[in-house]
């Protein structure tokens, strides 16, 4: 416990506290619409106080409030009523508390949190968040209930061989001769520079097309699956089509517009939607728009400045000094605020962005989103839900999307009014940390806790809970090993393994990831291939064609998914997040009143997901009507009024004991259980 001494005054951290995450201390709980009235509070215990003020950081201004003391608590309650900004924005605090002998202490968060209980400080402290976002603020019913797989469309499936042939003849009738066609989906990725060249060139291609993934979508649907992710699928010159060459064409490779619209359609016949990569902040060299190598018959702006793509582009000295992305020339900037771009790929009638959705997109995941400006993300949001108002749109962001600065400046875009989502890289990583004990169960539900109060309800219920992608190892290696990527050259990578032994920890600890992903908030998201074992490190090393290697997490995989969508109370309940005795992590999922957390209609419910992530097995106790964080008073009065009765597995046979709300259960080693509660009035 944190104790500081002022002169002759002993304080320490149990004398006053202040928790983020307790309706006692803030109301309401979480993140808030534009306008809101707030409660904060701090209560004392065996200590004298002269004052309290409230600091409160306002738009970069530090306003200072006096708190009052409460009457009639049995506590000394100190409370300040504060009015959320009636702009997007945060807002951080903490206190300033003056001892009756005169001094001064500050109370702020813990110095890795912005959330929750905090601590005492002889300085100004690490504050604590209040995300305010707007009122007007929704996404997507659907996306709240859906299962994402996540496709790179070269290596999931071939359907249409001879497609794929034509598509190769037109890249080589461009010039680009360089293109490499596998012969094998067992070959290993291109990943040396070929000879005589200085770097690495991603031209490698195995012959996945559009046709493959249409012809795998009944898979898709047994597996579960509600949402497609596409990687780039636009004409580009590279297997990964991050390098765009015409937005408004498929990739020839991987088939023809008319193959896109046909997928959309039938996806749809069973219940699946698609939404695409948008890579706009930067085009391909490459492309029609910029065409440094005289490929298309249109002038580029390259080429000239009389180009209608010229302004799109920043030149420093025309035509050879122009800003690209991170330095690779090969891929040009563009400067979102030129009218012809916005037009071109946002606002127009017939732009690219709309006329994706028309051909049978539901929406985008926007590429290096956080180096796209807030007006741009803002003008595409308008764009998609004008030409569909249920339309996604996901966003790249590798940080906390709340508190992400780019620009020189707090971004806007997760408080409701740019993205509807964003890609939880921060979820991953410390899930690894937690399955691999890096961390303990209470440091993962602190984080867990994090994301439950700083993200506004609509987005965090849409969350891409993601455990592998395009751009980090895959999860079954990343569970296997510690290997410091970083250092580790790519020729080394090829020729990475990991014994027997790491890979059977690795696939039990994936089972457990899953189990976490499939009973959070937010839409669980499956990489090409996790399903089936498929490891890998770095690209392209996690780009490999699809291969089972592992067929029986599959059927893992396909419980889940069919518990989660037979049981919306893990779509659209509330929340709760236990650290028990044994570092055992428990996630409690229910809706109460015949209401979700959104104040839609739902059946009642209660769903317990218990995960042991060591190697021992633990006996744990579960009070449910406990006071704990994110549980507001009036739920804790519903826990406390209904009868418990059972608790049975909806994966197995298993039954625990349940009374009183106590919830009594061993977990053997490396086991998740999903428990349905049930009770009476």
């Amino acid at each position: 416990m944190n104790t500081l001494l002022l002169g002759q005054e002993k304080v320490m951290d149990a004398n006053v506290i202040h928790d983020s995450a307790r309706e006692k201390y803030r109301e309401p709980l979480g993140a808030v619409a534009s306008g809101s009235h707030i409660r904060l509070s701090v209560s004392l215990h065996e200590i004298g106080v002269r004052e309290i003020k409230l600091k409160l950081l306002d738009h970069g201004d530090v306003r200072t409030l006096e708190m009052l003391r409460r009457a009639g608590t049995d506590d000394v309650m100190w409370d300040a009523h504060i009015k959320a900004p009636d702009d997007v924005c945060l807002l951080w605090y903490w206190f300033e508390v003056v001892l009756s002998g005169g001094g001064l202490v500050y109370y702020g968060a813990e110095p890795a949190d912005n959330s929750g209980i905090g601590r005492l400080y002889q300085n100004p402290p690490p504050a604590f968040q209040i995300t305010v976002h707007s009122p007007e603020f929704h996404t997507p019913d659907w996306a709240k209930s859906s299962i994402l797989y996540q496709i790179f469309a070269d290596r999931f499936a071939s359907g249409d061989p001879e497609n794929f042939k034509r598509g190769i003849e037109y890249h080589r009738n461009l010039g680009r001769d360089e293109i490499k066609v596998h012969e094998s989906w067992d070959e290993l990725p291109t990943y040396l520079p070929e000879s005589g060249k200085p770097y690495y060139h991603p031209n490698d291609i195995y012959g996945g097309d559009l046709s493959g993934i249409r012809q795998r979508l009944p898979y898709l649907s047994e597996l579960g699956v509600s949402l497609i992710y596409l990687n780039p699928i636009f004409e580009a010159a590279s297997n990964h089509g991050y390098n765009t060459a015409d937005y408004l064409s498929v990739d020839p490779t991987l088939g023809t517009n008319e193959d896109f619209e046909l997928l959309s359609d039938e996806a749809k016949a069973l219940g699946i939607r698609i939404i695409l990569d948008g890579v706009f902040s930067h085009t391909g060299d490459d492309s029609i728009y910029f065409n440094k190598y005289g490929r298309y018959s249109d002038v580029g702006a390259y080429q000239s400045q009389s180009s209608p793509y010229y302004s799109w582009y920043k030149f420093d000295s025309f035509p050879d000094k122009y800003v690209s992305w991170w330095g690779f020339e090969t891929l040009p900037e563009v400067n979102e605020e030129d009218p012809s771009w916005e037009n071109f790929v946002v606002s127009g009638e017939d732009s690219v962005m709309k006329t994706w959705i028309r051909r049978g997109g539901s929406g985008y995941r926007l590429d290096v989103a956080d180096e796209l400006p807030d007006r741009t993300i803002e003008q595409m949001r308008t764009a998609v839900k004008a030409q569909d108002s249920e339309a996604f749109l996901l966003g790249e962001v590798w940080e906390d999307a709340t508190t992400k600065q780019s620009y020189n400046a707090p971004r806007r875009y997760a408080l409701g009014v740019g993205l509807d989502s964003v890609m939880n890289y921060p979820f991953r990583n410390m899930t690894v940390e937690f399955l691999k004990g890096h961390i303990d169960a209470n440091r993962y539900v602190r984080f867990l806790t994090n994301q439950r109060l700083n993200y506004p309800k609509e987005m965090y219920y849409v969350l891409m809970n993601l455990l592998s992608s395009h751009d980090i190892a895959r999860i079954r290696t990343a569970l296997a090993t510690d290997v410091n990527l970083s250092d580790m050259p790519r020729e080394e990578q090829a020729h990475f393994s990991v014994t027997k032994e790491q890979d059977s920890l690795a696939r039990e600890r994936q089972k457990l990831a899953a189990v976490i992903q499939f009973s959070l908030p937010g839409i669980p998201s499956i990489y090409y291939g996790d399903e089936v074992g498929m490891d890998g490190l770095l690209d392209p090393f996690n780009r490999k064609p699809f291969a089972p290697r592992d067929v029986s997490l599959t059927e893992i995989y396909k419980t889940l998914a069919s518990v989660r969508n037979e049981h919306p109370v893990l779509s659209v309940g509330e929340v709760l997040f236990y650290a028990t005795d044994g570092n055992v992590l428990g996630i409690l999922r229910w809706t109460a009143d015949n209401k979700d957390a959104f104040g839609n209609f739902a059946e009642n419910g209660a769903i317990l997901t218990v995960i042991n992530p060591t190697t021992e097995a633990h006996r744990i106790v579960i009070d449910l009507t406990q006071e704990r964080e994110c549980l507001t008073m009036a739920h804790r009065q519903i826990f406390e009024e209904r009868k418990w009765k059972t608790a049975k597995s909806l994966v197995t046979d298993r039954e625990a004991f349940l009374h009183a709300g106590l919830l009594d259960i061993s977990i053997p080693a490396l086991e998740a259980e999903i428990f349905e509660l049930s009770w009476e009035y």
